[in-house]
């Protein structure tokens, strides 16, 4: 009986090592805060919180995004012109992703699954 929860056990960290360790979708970016107007993004077991308010001008923004929850998180933007662009899955620390934001509503999530539904989602409008 010991051996088979220690079965289940190990099957079950290799499904969840498995699901947090992609990327993202395409477009991943890490370039430096320079190459767009920063926004702080922090990334908490399960919360996004978006610095400066969830409104801001059009134009280029690079994220600067810091995992400071116990799981690996990425930030995914999607809206108009923007498809899924994410950081990678990452555990504590910080990743930049810049993007060039048009007049809309842009949907900010994690992506890793399961995440977005336990409230790692956020609304940015810009315009």
């Amino acid at each position: 009986m010991r051996s088979l929860r220690v079965a289940a056990a190990a099957a079950a960290l290799i499904l969840v090592l498995a699901a947090c360790g992609g990327g993202g979708g395409g477009g991943s970016s890490s370039a430096p805060a320079s190459s767009g107007k920063k926004i702080d993004v922090t990334l908490k077991d399960f919360s996004i919180t978006v610095a400066g308010g969830s409104s801001v001008p059009a134009g280029t923004y690079t994220f600067v995004v810091t995992n400071e929850g116990p799981s690996d998180h990425n930030l995914t933007v999607n809206g108009p012109g923007v498809s899924k662009q994410a950081t990678p899955t990452f555990g504590k620390g910080t990743k930049d992703l810049t993007v060039t934001l048009k007049s809309g509503t842009y949907d900010l999530y994690c992506s890793v699954p399961g995440h977005k539904a336990l409230g790692m989602d956020a609304k940015l409008t810009v315009g």
